[in-house]
């Protein structure tokens, strides 16, 4: 099997980096993703192809394996990571310093995709600019190179075991995760090993069969065309809302096989083209180029209170590929060469010795809390406002099917429950002003929520993740039926609104609710959303105090508020008139300039972009108030 060397599988490194650092920067390629898979194809079948020939002349050893890769991967990665904490240090709040040296612990033990794959979720804000959420790709390989060597070494010493056939239903298994994996759990599908490796193994196949390029030039650039097509396609079509990987990851990994596949002796026109020096030069900056991107992207997006203009992230992705070449010159070419550290020994102590430096430094700002002592007083009090929350209550259908809800105020069980809170998270963020009035007025009060869930009977709330979907169902029938039961004579919908759609639908089920309660005996109170900054405000005040800038203009402006909630104005005033009592929440929130407060008297009114802090709920106190009169 010949090791001589292909340009045009660099030229193909550059056409899988290109539209990931487009797609990244925003400036086009909607499905510019698939460039990792591409990645994953490519690294496959060379890094196979070498350790197939290896095994088969007795030469392969793993201790010279991960020496090669050590050589190749950690050096530069170990220059960004040192580098993204030191930045870090500068410009990061205490909560996402402390998340970053996590993730550089995750990082360091090659399991940055399980730390990221468990970060997701409904209340994690700002996780795309983490400047290490890149490296998920980089431990879904490694991870793959801890165990795919020690498999090839099995199955070439048990012959009796054909090679490509159990290497082909490996394949398939993968596939079949990735697929079923895509529908019912698409974070750890993205993230983890399993449900990638079939993309990996596809170069596998390639770099161990023998196949070789057809004698017939037409096949030849058919192949390449079409391998072209599906690479192209999916790029320049896919956007960041589909299903991935799954089915979808298909395309770009044959496309990219196909161009791998036919090229060889006889070069194809598609071979020609990748093979230009220009796209070889960007291929083999591509690993570095793919390092220092992200972390660039990141920590400008972050320090920035105002999105980045296009030119801005040209300049970044500009500023990147010269970060990438002085990275590949003085970084990566002299260890692979070894100009640096020479002998294997020297490799290993040193991928070990920073390792360790990594772990201590990335676990002293951890165990530190993101050592807030760095930072102005007034900048740590606005970052530890992303915790100033409570009553964040996930109310289960099962529960709900029980009657087992969420306490507010008099915690005495003997009491009949007064007064229910039913709604999304959105509701939860304003139950604390309900608990307190509760507890004022010695009223037993109960909290039915579940996060994008909407408070209407009938209704699948399936337009999030973390929404019952289907379940929302069976779960508004629940709590319904609890309220008719325990004659609670008080009912208060919360929820963020604008997410429900379609308008008609929300109409007519929100219609059947109020109807439906109205019938109960119960007194029904729908509360307009809270005005959404639609920034994270607590990252934006700590900010603004570190700019030296003017707390007063961190406001959400009236038209923003009349633009997103527009459609229900007239929902509101239909049920208003069936009995129900609308209560004008954003009302609480209006300052004397005609715009919206998320910041009154040096506190934060929400904790993140959207929900309510403890002391922004406190401002729905005097209207709801009135509804606690008599009892």
């Amino acid at each position: 099997m010949s090791h001589k060397y292909r340009p045009e599988i660099d030229g193909l490194r550059a056409l899988a980096i290109l539209p990931v650092i487009i797609f990244h920067a925003g400036l086009g390629c909607p499905g510019g993703f698939v460039g990792v898979d591409i990645f994953f194809v490519i690294s496959g079948f060379l890094i196979t192809r070498l350790i197939f020939q290896e095994i088969q002349d007795g030469s392969f050893s793993l201790a010279m394996f991960w020496e090669r890769r050590l050589r190749r991967i950690f050096p530069a990665l170990c220059a960004m990571v040192f580098g993204t904490l030191i930045a870090g240090w500068f410009l990061y709040l205490p909560g996402d310093f402390s998340l970053l040296a996590k993730s550089v612990v995750a990082q360091a033990v090659l399991a940055s995709n399980f730390f990221f794959w468990q970060k997701q979720g409904y209340f994690s804000a700002g996780l795309d600019k983490n400047p290490l959420l890149h490296t998920w790709s980089l431990a879904v390989e490694e991870q793959f190179y801890l165990l795919f060597p020690l498999f090839l070494i099995l199955l070439a010493r048990l012959k009796r075991f054909p090679l490509r056939p159990i290497i082909v239903c490996c394949a398939l298994a993968s596939f079949a995760l990735s697929v079923a994996g895509s529908y019912k759990s698409p974070s750890a599908t993205f993230y983890l090993l399993p449900p990638r490796a079939w993309e990996l193994m596809i170069g596998v196949l390639l770099a161990v069969t023998p196949v070789k390029p057809s004698s017939r030039a037409w096949l030849n650039q058919t192949a390449a065309l079409s391998g072209l097509a599906l690479t192209l396609g999916p790029i320049f079509f896919y956007n960041s809302g589909m299903r991935f990987p799954g089915l979808a990851a298909l395309p770009p990994c044959l496309g990219a096989a196909l161009i791998i596949g036919s090229s060889g002796e006889k070069p194809t026109l598609i071979s020609r083209v990748l093979a230009w020096p220009p796209m070889v030069f960007i291929g083999l900056i591509s690993y570095p180029l793919y390092l220092w991107h992200w972390p660039l992207l990141g920590f400008s997006t972050y320090s920035s209170l105002t999105p980045l203009s296009g030119w801005a992230r040209a300049g970044l992705l500009l500023a990147s590929a010269v970060l990438a070449m002085a990275s590949w010159k003085w970084i990566e070419t002299p260890f692979r060469a070894r100009v640096i550290c020479p002998r294997r020994t020297q490799v290993f102590a040193l991928a070990g010795g920073a390792t360790l430096i990594l772990l201590l430094i990335a676990g002293a700002i951890s165990w530190g809390r993101g050592l807030p002592a760095r930072l102005p007083a007034q900048v740590v009090m606005f970052d530890n406002c992303r915790t100033n929350f409570g009553f964040r209550n996930e109310i289960t259908p099962q529960e709900a099917a029980a009657g087992r809800f969420a306490e507010l105020g008099a915690q005495n069980a003997s009491q009949p429950v007064e007064i229910l809170l039913w709604g999304d998270s959105h509701a939860m963020a304003a139950a604390a002003a309900l608990d307190e009035l509760c507890r004022r007025h010695s009223v037993r009060g109960m909290q039915a929520t579940h996060s994008s869930t909407a408070p209407i009977l009938d209704y699948d709330s399936h337009y999030n993740v973390a929404g019952l979907h289907e379940a929302s169902i069976p779960f508004a029938r629940s709590v319904v039926a609890f309220i008719a039961q325990q004659h609670i004579k008080t009912v208060i919908l919360a929820a963020q609104w604008r997410k429900y759609r379609p308008l008609a639908l929300v109409d007519a089920k929100l219609t059947l609710t109020v109807k439906t309660l109205l019938d109960a005996g119960a007194t029904v109170y729908i509360l307009k959303d809270v005005p959404i900054p639609d920034f994270d405000v607590p990252w934006a005040a700590a900010l603004t105090v570190m700019h030296h800038g003017d707390l007063t203009q961190l406001v959400t402006p009236l038209d923003q508020y009349a633009a997103d909630n527009s459609g229900y104005d007239p929902i509101f005033a239909h049920l208003g008139k069936m009995g129900a009592r609308v209560l004008d929440t954003p009302k609480c929130f209006l300052n004397a300039h005609g715009s919206y407060d998320v910041i009154r008297h040096d506190k934060l009114l929400y904790f993140d972009a959207s929900h309510l802090s403890i002391e922004g709920a406190g401002l729905l106190v005097p209207m709801l108030e009135p509804l606690f009169n008599g009892k």
